[in-house]
């Protein structure tokens, strides 16, 4: 296991293991683009039955009310027709849900969305106050300090964060074994770290591209920060 999902699993831990009747189960993971946070929640969520949930810039409270008790009825087999209604009723509705199922764990994406709806933010603060459900919120890299100017209060209720971090070469010679059918040498494992930048992402398509014949690391490449590689 690469060393940002050994922690990310510690952070989670963390959180099933608290002292529930103290500390609320809410915590943060972050970090900048192209480090794998997304392809860590939607992993973990299919993995252990989590119920995932990503934002987008144009989710209103209403359709978060309705997104989450969507996924509610489906992750507990409660019928294929989804009530309807107000955005309280709906909320209220996955609160009882919730209550009657406490073991429950929800990952919210891209939740650096929500930072100026205050409607969302309060009914996630809502469902950690009132009931035992853990609440991973997944952010960019300044989504813990906005957190903490938009208010100390919920900033406090978060139980455990951690910083997505640059893969190191370790982490992509572990990656190389995991996700392809050749053997790649320390040599190139060498060269895909130092131009992929720290990006997860682009060394993942650089071994890709390494594996299918496509990538000839023997010559000088040129990268961009929000492109491909060019050679």
């Amino acid at each position: 296991m690469i060393s940002n999902v050994v922690e990310a699993d510690q952070c989670v831990q963390y959180l099933l293991r608290r002292p529930k009747t103290e500390m609320v189960g809410l915590g943060m993971i972050y970090g900048r683009p192209g480090l794998g946070k997304t392809t860590y929640a939607q992993r973990i969520a299919f993995q252990r039955n989590y119920i995932y949930l990503r934002l987008e810039s144009m989710t209103t409270p209403k359709a978060f009310s309705t997104m989450l008790l969507t996924a509610l009825y489906r992750k507990f087999d409660l019928g294929n027709f989804i009530p309807s209604g107000s955005t309280n009723n709906l909320f209220k509705l996955s609160m009882q849900i919730l209550d009657e199922h406490p073991d429950t764990v929800i990952i919210i994406d891209e939740i650096d969305y929500a930072f100026k709806l205050d409607k969302i933010l309060g009914a996630i603060r809502d469902i950690v106050d009132e009931t035992l459900t853990i609440i991973i919120l997944v952010g960019m890299q300044n989504a813990k300090d906005r957190l903490s100017q938009i208010s100390e209060h919920y900033f406090d209720r978060c139980n455990a964060f951690y910083q997505f971090k640059p893969p190191t070469k370790t982490d992509l010679r572990l990656i190389a074994d995991e996700i392809l059918d050749v053997k790649v040498d320390a040599a190139t494992v060498e060269r895909i770290f130092e131009y992929s930048k720290g990006s997860l992402r682009r060394a993942i398509k650089m071994l890709h591209g390494y594996e299918n014949g496509n990538l000839d690391l023997t010559h000088d490449m040129i990268t961009d920060p929000d492109q491909d590689v060019v050679q």
